[in-house]
C-alpha cells in the first residue's frame, strides 16, 4: 500500500490499536519529555508545532474523529487530518466520510465548512479559533459540574460513591489539563471538610487516575502527618501495593500454563489492579537472583510505624 495516496499499513495499525484503545476505554498517550507518557490532548492536535508521531496519520486521525466520545478532541482531530484531506484525492474522501460518521454535530459542521472552501487558509483559522474556545468552554462546563457535585457532597445531598464515580468520570473526559486535575484531586485528599470515606474510593479507583496524578497522590499520603486519618490511608495505599505485589504477570501465568495442563482460570481471577504498571512502578523484587544466596530480602518488608513507605520503597515506586 503505497504512502502516495496518503494512507500505509503502519497508518492502519495505528489506526486499529486507537480503535482498541477507545473500546477499553484507555486514555490515548502521547510521549513527553523524559519519554514520559502523558495524556493526548485537544492542544497537542491542534498544534502545527508539535510531532505526534502515529497521530499525525490520517487515517489515525479520521478514527479519533469518529470515535472519540468528546466533542474536543474529535474536533481537533478533524482539524488536524484536514491538511492532509487538501493534498490527497483518497484523503479527501475518507474526510467527507468522516463528517457524515461523527457522533459530534460540531465536528461535522467544520468538516463540512473546510471541505465547502477547498480547506483555504481562511478556513482553518476559523474552525482552528472556533475549536480553541469550544475546549475552554467544554472545561469551564465540567468544572461547574465538578464543583456542584462537591457541593452536593458536602451538603449531604450526594452519596460519597457517586460523587468519586462522577468526578473520575467528569475529569477524564472533560479533557482536563493535568496540571488541573492533579490540583483537584490533591486538594479533595487534603481537605478536612471531605469525608474520608471519598478518599478511600479516590484510592481503591487509583488505576482510572493519569500517571502524573497517581504519583502525586502517592507521593502526598506518604509524606502526609501522621494522622489518624492519614496513617488508614497509608495502610490503605500499603494494600493496594502489596496487592499488586502478589498478582501474577503474564509471564508468570504463560510459564503455568507451559508447566501444566491444568487451566489456568482460577489463577487469573480477582481484582485486576493495573496501578503499578500504569504509573511506571516496578516490582522490588524482581532485581533479585535466586542464584545469588548472600542477597537477602523479606518478601513482606515490614511497615514503617506511620503506616506508609520508606524512602527507599517510594523511589522503587516512582522509578
Amino acid at each position: 500500500m503505497s504512502r502516495n495516496h496518503g494512507i500505509s499499513y503502519e497508518g492502519l495499525k495505528y489506526a486499529l490499536n486507537i480503535k482498541e484503545s477507545y473500546q477499553s476505554k484507555e486514555p490515548l498517550t502521547v510521549m513527553g519529555a523524559a519519554k514520559q507518557q502523558r495524556l493526548l490532548m485537544p492542544e497537542h492536535l491542534l498544534s502545527n508545532d508539535l510531532a505526534l508521531m502515529q497521530y499525525d496519520d490520517p487515517i489515525a486521525l479520521a478514527v479519533i474523529a469518529t470515535r472519540d466520545p468528546e466533542s474536543p478532541m474529535a474536533l481537533a482531530a478533524a482539524i488536524r487530518m484536514g491538511p492532509h484531506a487538501k493534498c490527497k484525492e483518497l484523503i479527501t474522501g475518507v474526510f467527507e466520510v468522516v463528517s457524515e460518521a461523527t457522533k459530534h454535530e460540531l465536528v461535522a459542521d467544520c468538516a463540512k465548512l473546510l471541505t465547502k472552501n477547498a480547506f483555504s487558509p481562511e478556513a482553518f483559522h476559523l474552525v482552528r479559533t472556533r475549536a480553541s474556545n469550544h475546549v475552554v468552554e467544554i472545561r469551564e462546563s465540567y468544572r461547574r459540574a465538578m464543583g456542584d457535585n462537591l457541593r452536593a457532597l458536602l451538603d449531604g445531598k450526594m452519596e460519597a460513591r457517586e460523587f468519586v464515580e462522577e468526578f473520575i468520570e467528569l475529569a477524564s473526559n472533560g479533557n482536563l489539563r493535568i496540571d488541573i486535575y492533579r490540583r483537584l484531586v490533591m486538594k479533595l485528599m487534603r481537605s478536612d471538610a471531605v469525608r474520608p470515606s471519598v478518599k478511600f474510593m479516590l484510592l481503591e479507583r487509583l488505576d482510572q487516575f493519569p500517571q502524573m496524578v497517581k504519583l502525586q497522590i502517592v507521593n502526598e499520603v506518604n509524606s502526609a502527618p501522621d494522622t489518624p486519618e492519614y496513617q488508614t490511608l497509608k495502610q490503605e495505599l500499603r494494600w493496594i501495593y502489596e496487592a499488586k505485589q502478589k498478582q501474577p504477570t503474564p509471564q508468570s501465568l504463560q510459564a503455568a500454563m507451559n508447566a501444566s495442563s491444568r487451566p489456568i482460570k482460577d489463577m487469573a481471577a480477582g481484582t485486576q489492579i493495573d496501578f503499578g504498571a500504569a504509573a511506571g512502578l516496578h516490582r522490588r523484587n524482581s532485581i533479585i537472583k535466586p542464584a545469588e544466596p548472600t542477597i537477602k530480602r523479606t518478601a513482606n518488608p515490614p511497615i514503617m510505624s506511620s503506616g506508609g513507605f520508606s524512602s527507599r520503597e517510594l523511589s522503587s515506586w516512582l522509578n
